[in-house]
């Protein structure tokens, strides 16, 4: 009996792609593990099912989509998340009448689509941007942290503080472990039942054999106690020791976000920035970089968010007065230009892209946002060229035309 005549969707192109058997256990089955078989047997008329489908039938079947299947079919069972953004944005982009490429510089690492149009390419790095991204981001130091310790023969348990500037596989992170290795190293000797590490990277660090460091703020301090408080205050990485009575094979450790007292406002633009940081190394330099970002499962990103992570803060400016009695102008707003345009040559444009559901149907939205870098290392885009990749608003300002200098799309400095 085929699952059609049971009464399930019968999803020929995916099946095509990911394989009959693999469908019928993974989508279809009974005891599915894959995202969209948990989507298909919760809500059996969910719109998930039927849209990744459309997908997949388009990038099989349309000329201008170039792909290896083995790889999408690789991707798509294992990275589900991930993988629908690019499909989406493949989509996207071969409708709007680009050539386009999946993993393009396959084997090699680089960006996840090039899109072509009259013989210029565009390169494009795509990123999943939701809720899950402070835990991925735990969930990966965790994995380094535990794979390094477990692999240091010590008598002590760790318990690490960490804070929100530490990222996987950085050299801030690996700094960090390597100074928790020299503290076991140091507590071999004498073995107190405690011990304490305050870790303020890149020079500061403070270890106390007796667990916690007291507060010397409530007198006069000495030189050296007012550096030691100094360490206390800024340390980004707090790991607490404790006895186990006896040397093991490696170092048991836990791991916590570090939490400030009084509690701190979320910085989502610092967070945003950072998550783009992390991607402009895939782009290649001296060509039009395009970053799309997925944000349907976003973390309390507003317009405002945004514009503080790509264009910097706003400062408000009033024009000198030039004497008493003078009346004070009007005020003025501008950037400060810290936000990420300011900190790379790579990136053309930034695209927001976000799901919505709309009378049962899935639907996208694509945001476009051009680099306001005025630097001779920075390609900027013209009017045209930003609207094929989506929706530009009230930023026609930053296309090249109105660029200081524009030369032929690129902005040649002062």
């Amino acid at each position: 009996m085929t699952d059609k005549t049971m009464g399930l969707p019968d999803l020929p192109y995916l099946r095509k792609l990911l394989g009959h058997a693999w469908v019928h256990a993974e989508i279809v089955g009974k005891n599915p593990t894959h995202s969209l078989g948990r989507w298909q047997k919760s809500a059996p008329n969910n719109p998930w099912v039927p849209y990744v489908e459309e997908l997949v039938k388009f990038i099989l079947t349309d000329k201008r989509i170039k792909f290896v299947p083995k790889d999408l079919r690789r991707k798509l069972k294992a990275e589900y998340v991930s993988t629908l953004a690019e499909m989406e944005s493949a989509v996207f982009l071969a409708q709007q009448g680009f050539g386009v490429t999946l993993e393009p510089t396959a084997p090699k690492k680089g960006a996840d689509l090039r899109a072509d149009w009259e013989g210029t390419p565009y390169f494009v790095e795509i990123r999943d941007v939701g809720f899950s991204w402070e835990e991925d981001r735990i969930n990966l130091i965790s994995k380094e942290i535990f794979a390094r310790l477990n692999a240091v023969p010590s008598s002590y348990s760790v318990a690490l503080t960490i804070g929100n500037t530490y990222t996987a596989n950085s050299s801030q992170l690996k700094a960090a472990i390597a100074v928790v290795i020299d503290a076991l190293e140091v507590l071999k000797e004498d073995k107190p039942k405690n011990a304490t590490l305050y870790y303020a990277h890149p020079n500061g660090k403070l270890l106390n054999p007796g667990g916690d460091l007291g507060d010397f703020r409530g007198g006069m301090l000495s030189r050296r106690e007012k550096q030691y408080q100094d360490i206390v205050d800024k340390a980004d990485i707090i790991a607490r020791f404790s006895f186990l009575g006896k040397q093991r094979t490696g170092t048991p450790a836990t791991l916590s976000r570090k939490l400030k007292l009084p509690p701190e406002p979320v910085k989502t633009h610092e967070r945003l920035k950072s998550i783009l940081v992390d991607k402009i190394s895939q782009l290649p330099k001296d060509s039009r970089g395009i970053v799309i970002l997925e944000v349907s499962e976003q973390f309390m990103l507003s317009e405002f968010t945004i514009m503080s992570a790509l264009y910097g803060d706003l400062e408000v400016q009033f024009p000198p007065v030039s004497g008493p009695g003078e009346p004070v102008r009007e005020m003025t707003t501008k950037s400060n230009e810290r936000g990420f345009f300011g900190q790379t040559s790579r990136v053309s444009a930034i695209v927001i892209h976000k799901r919505m559901m709309e009378d049962g149907q899935i639907k996208g939205s694509w945001q476009v946002y051009p680099t306001n870098r005025a630097n001779a290392d920075t390609i900027r885009l013209n009017l045209a060229e930003l609207e094929r990749f989506g929706d530009i608003g009230d930023r026609k300002h930053l296309s090249a035309e109105s660029a200081p200098n524009h030369n032929d799309g690129r902005v040649v400095g002062k």
